[in-house]
């Protein structure tokens, strides 16, 4: 019974991680839209200086990116914190935006 209970949990543990694995957007979808996201925060900042002045639109702006993308605002930090815990995967996404953006800027 108790090797029965045992591989229950398992399995239910290893369903969770794959779940919540899944909820995490793919790195190509998600250094999409952090690109996008990271060029209305800029935007927001420089133009009204202080979250507390620009919070609330940044968040409506920042929705219309992410039905663009068919995603959410939870699903978008979830992707982050995972990705912020994988340094190297995050820092490789950040190096394709600023090489991206420069391109675009030229």
């Amino acid at each position: 019974m108790f090797k029965v209970l045992g591989f229950a949990v398992i399995l239910l543990f290893l369903s969770c991680g794959k779940n919540q694995q899944s909820e995490i957007l793919p790195p190509e979808k998600m250094q999409v839209v952090m690109k996008e996201v990271m060029l209305l925060e800029t935007y927001y900042q420089s133009k009204y200086g202080s979250p507390s002045v620009y919070g609330r639109s940044l968040k409506k702006a920042a929705q219309k990116v992410f039905d663009k993308h068919q995603t959410d605002s939870i699903q978008y930090e979830r992707s982050f914190d995972y990705y912020a815990k994988n340094q190297g995967e995050l820092k490789a996404m950040q190096e394709k935006i600023i090489e991206e953006l420069n391109r675009d800027n030229k």
